[in-house]
């Protein structure tokens, strides 16, 4: 009656000493050289006593002569040597019981969802750990984010001041957390110390690569992730509802084992998380989305974009916008806020939009430098301005989002509220539009009537005549 059982164990204690004895006994030579035919396998395997293999004839479909194979070891049964019999030459192909690029794929998957997740639950505990804390965290993964800006714009032969661009970043992040009425002048200040650095710390003056560059760096690291600390210091958000952020934080207070500050859960850290969360699930949304149902290139909708990230699709973005509109109305519905069908489904397309063109952005900077990854200290993500490339474009969109569009719905209405958005993104859409070169180009009949009237007046510009010289008694006295 254990005999069924007994032979599942001895079968399963088989398969695992034939893995093992493959990890151990192949080579990282061997694994490299070997070839992959693709071609589907069933060898009639028999197993004996002493642990052999005796590996029946193989058939190869697309050919019609046979296959011979020796038989082989345990740990060898993952690569058949076929001797070819008219050619008389060894091929090596892969059983398919070990696949080395397989598992390497399998391996950087597992890396990636491991670190999506420690940074998602990380990520939590940051943005609920008061203001002073949130901002010193997010100023120094700031700093590594320039650091690694700077290092891979300089790869490009620019020389730009870096210490400068620290300096005023850094008071960038403290007047946002501390003083936030002050916090724009942080880019016209930071800007004159930047030419003043210049002027008075270099031996020769810089070139208009060096300047822009490092003002670059100053808006893209410094004062555009310096809105996230704006909003999370945020004490009174409109539609976000008293009770929700009363009750999380008598919540957090009983569960925490030491004591909290008084400023660990606000309105603006209940919004941030929810932007936040929207980001994230729009990123993944908009990668798994685009390998399934990617059919149309996002180049042959914005040319320079698919230079930029020639993998993007716009199926992807749709996906993504999907997942950051669904995150959004279920935030403005628990939140609370004014009209929360229309506000959400705003924010929400507006988060996916936003994301999109900060991944792209960080893209274009990539692919002139060429380099593939920022850094390296995220494994199976890149560096930290690789996994925030889509969270820095959206801080300063979101911030006003909810400090200027919420308060205007709530007071005149959804309606209002629509035109309003509709007007924008008309607006937006005739810019990109005659901002096109091809738009002036391939322009319309309309534009056309006008060449009868320049040719009139280059007409009577042929029988225009010169007036006469001035004498040089009269160009004396002008």
């Amino acid at each position: 009656m254990f005999e069924p059982k007994l032979h599942r164990w001895t079968l399963t204690f088989g398969v695992m000493a034939c893995v093992a004895s493959v990890g151990s006994y192949a080579s990282p030579k061997t694994l490299s050289s070997m070839r992959r035919v693709s071609m589907p396998m069933y060898p009639a395997a028999k197993a004996n006593s002493v642990g052999r293999l005796s590996m029946e004839k193989f058939q190869q479909p697309s050919r019609s002569k046979k296959l011979n194979l020796c038989g082989k070891s345990l740990h060898q049964c993952s690569l058949a040597v076929v001797k070819d019999k008219n050619k008389r030459r060894c091929r090596t192909f892969s059983t398919g019981v070990t696949a080395p690029d397989v598992n390497k794929k399998v391996s950087k998957r597992s890396k990636r969802i491991v670190t999506g997740w420690l940074l998602a639950f990380a990520g939590t505990a940051i943005i609920f750990s008061g203001n002073l804390v949130y901002t010193a965290i997010l100023t120094t993964v700031a700093m590594i984010a320039q650091y690694e800006y700077f290092s891979t714009v300089m790869l490009t032969s620019v020389n730009p001041a870096r210490r400068i661009s620290f300096v005023a970043s850094l008071a960038m992040f403290m007047c946002a957390c501390l003083f936030p009425l002050q916090h724009q002048l942080g880019l016209p200040l930071g800007f004159a110390a930047i030419v003043m650095w210049f002027l008075v710390m270099r031996p020769k003056p810089g070139s208009i690569a060096d300047i822009s560059t490092t003002l670059m760096g100053l808006v893209y690291t410094g004062l555009l992730p310096s809105y996230w600390a704006r909003m999370r210091c945020l004490q009174d958000v409109p539609g976000v509802s008293e009770s929700l952020s009363f009750n999380l934080d008598c919540g957090l207070r009983w569960l925490s084992p030491i004591p909290l500050a008084a400023d660990v859960v606000t309105q603006g850290a209940i919004t941030y998380w929810f932007t936040a969360l929207g980001c994230a699930l729009s990123d993944v949304a908009a990668y798994f989305g685009g390998k399934k149902f990617g059919k149309t290139k996002i180049s042959e909708v914005c040319p320079a974009a698919g230079g930029a990230s020639p993998n993007k699709t716009v199926e992807g973005f749709l996906s993504g916008a999907v997942a950051a509109m669904l995150t959004a109305l279920i935030g403005a519905k628990v939140m609370g806020w004014p009209h929360w069908a229309f506000t959400g489904a705003t924010y929400g397309i507006l988060i996916a939009f936003i994301s999109l063109v900060g991944d792209l952005m960080a893209s274009m900077i990539k692919r002139d430098a060429g380099v593939k990854d920022f850094g390296t200290i995220f494994p199976g993500h890149g560096g930290v301005l690789d996994r925030l490339d889509s969270y820095i474009f959206v801080g300063p969109a979101a911030f006003a989002f909810v400090t200027l569009f919420l308060p205007f719905v709530e007071k005149m209405g959804a309606g209002t509220g629509l035109v309003g958005v509709l007007s924008a993104i008309s607006s937006v859409g005739i810019m990109c539009t005659v901002s096109r070169r091809d738009f002036w180009t391939q322009s319309p009949s309309m534009f056309n009537n006008n060449n009868e009237a320049d040719k009139k007046n280059t007409s009577s510009d042929d029988e225009w005549v010169a007036p006469t010289l001035l004498d040089e008694e009269d160009s004396s006295r002008l």
